[in-house]
Order: structure tokens, then sequence, then C-alpha cells
């Protein structure tokens, strides 16, 4: 079965959706790197998490298509959004929520066949770029799909500095600058990366050697209760 497919990012890494009845969906494989899952165990792990609970799911959270796989075509089970956010909440991996946000927000709309791109932002008679509403939209998508600050400067055309501001909600805006055209699922996404970022942080931080494991429990047991327990 010849497919439509796009890449995306997740956690800096590519992501490869599948146009499927018009909505998206990710194979098993991609599902467990998402979620943190070691590559080469990532299609048996997530397989396995669902035949757990295969019960809760429905034809419209999964199915199974064929797929050219090593030069061969296989049954390959696949996932929608809200697929993909079950196995979120199933999954105990530092990833789960931060990748449940991720799915609702950058899954669950129809195929467009291209990953989101920003809008070349207008300059102003200064020659600065203005920074409208529409460039804050783009520059959130952009970091929910897992680009760095630095990547989203260049495909946005706008300062670091400025994408730092915009995503921790310091930016003023001119009244000029538009409606807000954000939704409560790509904030929760922001949230969310944030937060794991910094849980990350923290952890590479204080926890380098087996002397301080204590600390890393702790750690570990604090970014959870903020992730939700995932």
């Amino acid at each position: 079965m010849q497919l439509q497919t796009l890449t995306t990012q997740f956690h800096g890494q590519p992501v490869q959706i599948i146009d499927h009845a018009g909505q998206k969906w990710l194979t098993a494989q991609e599902v467990g790197q998402c979620l943190g899952y070691n590559e080469a165990n990532a299609r048996t792990g997530i397989t396995n998490l669902y035949n757990r609970h295969a019960d809760e799911f429905t034809e419209t959270d999964t199915c199974a298509i064929k797929l050219m796989a090593q030069g061969q075509m296989r049954e390959t089970r696949i996932f929608s959004a809200t697929g993909c956010q079950l196995l979120g909440f199933f999954a105990n991996t530092d990833r789960a929520k931060q990748f449940r946000a991720w799915a609702k927000q950058v899954l669950a709309s129809e195929m467009t066949g291209q990953p989101h791109f920003p809008a070349p932002t207008q300059k102003g008679r200064s020659g600065r770029a203005q920074i409208t509403r529409q460039v804050e939209f783009d520059v959130l998508t952009l970091f929910v799909q897992g680009l760095s600050q630095k990547d989203i400067s260049r495909q946005v055309g706008i300062s670091t500095s400025t994408v730092c501001q915009l995503l921790h909600a310091r930016y003023r805006f001119t009244p000029d600058a538009g409606e807000d055209l954000t939704t409560p699922a790509l904030l929760q996404a922001v949230v969310a990366r944030h937060i794991s970022e910094e849980r990350a942080r923290l952890t590479k931080k204080y926890c380098a050697s087996a002397a301080n494991r204590g600390l890393e429990h702790y750690l570990d047991g604090a970014g959870q209760g903020l992730l939700g327990g995932n």
C-alpha cells in the first residue's frame, strides 16, 4: 500500500507520520521511540503495551494495514492521535505526558501533506520583524514539534531572544499584533515540553554519578509530580 507520509519532530528526533483515511497515524515503532523506548525494542514494547490494554482501544484508535517493510508487504499496526494518547497514559516513561500533549496537538488535525511551516514574518518600517500573534502561534507549534530555539529562530526569521520570550510568555505584544491564535491543547503541549526539559536538565546537573542516587530518586519523584505522574 502506497501511503502519503510526512516527517515532523518530537524531542528533536524525526517522526514519520502516515496518512491513512485522511488522518494522521504512527506505527508502533514510531510511538515507542517517541515514548523513549530503545530503538531495538520500540515496536515490541508498544505491541506488548497495546496487547495488555487492547480492550480499551477502538477502531478509531488503532488498526492494522499492509506496509512495505524490509522489501516485503507486512501487516503493521498503526495508532491515531487518540490511540497515541491512550498509549501515552499506559506507558510509564519520562516522555509520556509530553507525548500525549504532542499527539493531541500535532496528530489530531487532518492530514495536509506537509508539516507546519511558519508564515513569512513581515518587516516593520524599521526593518525589524513584526511580532504578531501569528508569529507566536508558529513559534509555539514548532516548539511542540520538537525544534530547538535556534532552529525556530531560523525558520521563523526572528532572534533567539524573541523566541525565548514568546516561549515563556514574556513578550509584550503591540495592540495591532492581532488576535490570540493559541488553543488550550497547544498551550498544554508547550508546558509539557518545558517541564520535561527542565526535569532532564536537573537530573543531568545533579545526578551524574552513583554518589548521588538518593538525590536522583527525589528529583525524579518531583518531576513525576510536576508531570502529573505520567
